[in-house]
């Protein structure tokens, strides 16, 4: 079953059942208020007869009720449409029997019965309704008493004739006006949660197109500031994710494939080289440098597929960062002699990481600037606190980067230059894995140049205060949350 209809049935029960609760209330109240309002009625009347019979009581005869043409008067003056009093006295026998009743009732003229014989011989005011010969009544019995002594009782009542018909039609209105209602809910519940989840049904279309043309350039064009909206901003973001993505793996792709192509080349056309003239130094020197490079390649790629994975967990323990600069340095100086290595400003300071990836990551960094700066430049390094982080400073004065380029410069085997970072030996994952190193340690690495001018890397790590022991246990974290953990517990 759709979820529309479900949920346009679901709206119609609980309208539904709200109107039939209001229905049986409103019923309620109306039928105990109308009634309320008859004993009202039934009990003043029966006090006016009550009355009447005291005063006209005999007092020569012990206060026996005299039932004379001036009370039988006064008791005639209680008629009303659908009213009747009656009166029972007890004879000497002390057995009850019928004095006297108003001469106007819905019932027939023969009737002499007790309106209520139930009721008479009880002890205070009783409330009954009954049915006589088909009507329905409600009767009031009231003792009658004279000189504190019971003589008899009063019964009074009154059609509920009048009543009950109200009631029933009321009854008919509410069951039609319900029906009424509830059908005209439900077309208006389809009608709203049909418009309601419009945009769901553009957001299946959207992903059935899609999925058929296997294009994810496609958005679904629904704005909006409800719900809804989120969900399809949402997707619409997810997808923006999912289309980049799969044009990196396709360039991904494309680049491996190329980049792999390229040392295959050339180490088919040195050994059919060979082949026809025989070993050759150079070719053999050829050789060897492409398969080095093929390695180093696939060793990247490696370092990168376990780091995507999750499956390259960080031996981590407390680290000297100052010292690792200083051994970049020492390393770095023997790397290049036309490039000058110097130290900026060296601050002490320990973090949370794996030494040797941080060591990989300040060598990437390095040699990267020595790669880029021309004969004559300028590669230094410094490391600095600031506010919790430790801002490592890799600075050349090299080619530069172009604007357009800053954004793309961590994507894995993206050259500014391609043919030039091919002459230089590179595989164009270095800095993706710096990248990658720095935040698996929970920090970032950033990057401003300008072109002609030189390039500036910024490695943040979290800072380990200096209270820490530098004897604390290795452990393996297989995540940075840990790291941001313990440096914020030690600030």
């Amino acid at each position: 079953m759709p979820i529309r209809t479900r949920l346009t049935f679901l709206y119609a029960s609980l309208l539904g059942v709200a109107l039939l609760m209001f229905g049986a209330a409103t019923l309620s109240v109306l039928n105990w208020t109308l009634r309320r309002q008859v004993d009202d009625t039934l009990l003043e009347a029966a006090e006016d007869v009550r009355v009447a019979a005291i005063y006209g009581a005999d007092p020569t005869s012990s206060g026996e009720p005299v039932l004379g043409e001036l009370f039988m008067a006064q008791i005639n003056r209680l008629n009303a449409p659908g009213l009747f009093a009656q009166i029972w006295l007890y004879d000497p026998q002390t057995n009850l029997a019928y004095a006297y009743g108003s001469s106007w009732s819905l019932l027939s003229m023969s009737y002499n019965g007790a309106l209520d014989a139930k009721a008479l011989g009880s002890e205070g005011i009783t409330r009954r309704d009954v049915f006589i010969e088909g009507d329905h009544l409600r009767v009031v019995t009231v003792p009658l008493m004279v000189n504190n002594q019971l003589r008899g009782y009063i019964q009074t009542g009154s059609s509920l004739r009048t009543i009950d018909a109200a009631l029933d039609r009321l009854l008919k209105i509410m069951l039609g006006g319900g029906a009424i209602t509830l059908s005209a809910a439900l077309l208006f519940g389809e009608y709203l949660t049909r418009r309601a989840l419009r945009p769901i049904d553009t957001i299946a279309q959207t992903a059935r197109q899609i999925t058929a043309a296997d294009d994810l350039s496609l958005r679904i064009p629904y704005k909006s500031e409800d719900e809804l909206g989120e969900l399809t901003e949402t997707f619409n973001q997810t997808l923006e994710r999912l289309e980049r993505l799969f044009n990196a793996q396709r360039r991904f792709v494309a680049d491996v494939s190329h980049e792999m192509r390229t040392p295959l080349t050339a180490i088919r056309g040195n050994v059919s080289l060979m082949a026809r003239i025989g070993y050759d130094d150079e070719s053999m020197t050829a050789i060897d440098g492409e398969a080095r490079r093929m390695t180093r390649l696939v060793e990247d790629l490696l370092l990168l597929a376990k780091a995507d994975a999750g499956r390259m967990p960080l031996e981590t323990a407390l680290v000297e960062l100052d010292t690792l600069v200083l051994e970049t340095y020492n390393q770095a100086r023997l790397l290049s002699d036309s490039v000058t290595v110097r130290l900026g400003q060296i601050d002490q300071v320990q973090v949370m990481g794996d030494s040797d990836r941080l060591k990989q990551l300040l060598l990437n960094l390095v040699t990267n600037g020595l790669k880029y700066t021309p004969a004559g430049g300028e590669v230094s390094l410094s490391i600095r606190r600031d506010e919790g982080w430790v801002m490592v400073d890799v600075c050349d004065t090299g080619v530069g980067i172009p604007t357009e380029d800053l954004p793309n410069i961590f994507d894995r085997f993206y050259r500014v230059d391609k043919a030039r970072s091919r002459a230089m030996g590179g595989t164009g994952l270095g800095l993706s894995i710096a990248k990658w190193i720095a935040e698996a340690h929970g920090g970032d690495l950033t990057v401003q140049s300008v072109v002609d001018e030189g390039s500036t890397f910024t490695l943040k790590l979290p800072l380990v205060p200096d209270d820490v022991p530098h004897d604390a246990l290795r452990k393996t974290i297989p995540h940075a949350r840990a790291i941001r953990n313990l440096s914020s517990r030690g600030r």
